[in-house]
């Protein structure tokens, strides 16, 4: 049984995925919250194995809180959900630290999918290109370890970083990244 804690601003949003989560095999919602502070307390003290995390919180937003909390001792599986998700999210996210970003719009099934970590849709080659050029050459190398699945402690030990100054870099990729300059045409 794979325990979720939900982080959505909306209560009917909440609620309508408490009631489809709930009912699904394997999965267990141990909490609900809605701003990011409360999802964090909540994921720190329940440690569940994953958090759906929407993207717009009223007092910070998801990709900062997936980024606290991989430095929990039990960092959960992160899965942004958003109405906004796009290729370029799914590349900020990586940075994050999210294992997946999903439209709102996806079904069910892909939702319950991505969840239990059966499923884990592949960062866009094209955005990783175009957010690539916004980055100084020692980012890159932080993007391309994220990229491909490399965790973040030997991320850090491969470049000679300690987990702080790490953590640093990745804050300063996402500010760069959370722009709003339109991607180049592929």
């Amino acid at each position: 049984m794979l325990d979720l804690v939900i982080v959505d601003d909306h209560p009917a949003v909440r609620t309508g995925l408490r009631g489809l989560l709930d009912s699904e095999d394997g999965l267990r919602v141990v909490a609900t919250a809605a701003t990011a502070r409360e999802g964090f307390e909540a994921i720190a003290d329940l440690r569940p194995a994953v958090a759906l995390v929407d993207l717009h919180l009223p007092d910070d937003d998801g990709l900062s809180l997936c980024l606290r909390t991989r430095a929990l001792p039990e960092p959960p599986r992160v899965v942004i959900y958003s109405a906004f998700a796009d290729a370029a999210l799914g590349v900020r996210a990586a940075i994050a630290g999210a294992y997946a970003v999903l439209a709102k719009s996806a079904s069910p099934r892909a939702l319950t999918a991505v969840l239990r970590g059966e499923l884990r849709p592949a960062l866009d080659p094209r955005a990783l290109r175009a957010l690539g050029e916004r980055l100084d050459p020692p980012e890159l190398a932080i993007l391309g370890m994220l990229a491909h699945g490399v965790s973040e402690a030997e991320m850090a030990a491969t470049l000679g970083l300690t987990p702080e100054k790490a953590l640093t870099q990745r804050q300063q990729m996402l500010a760069r990244l959370s722009s709003r300059r339109p991607l180049a045409a592929a």
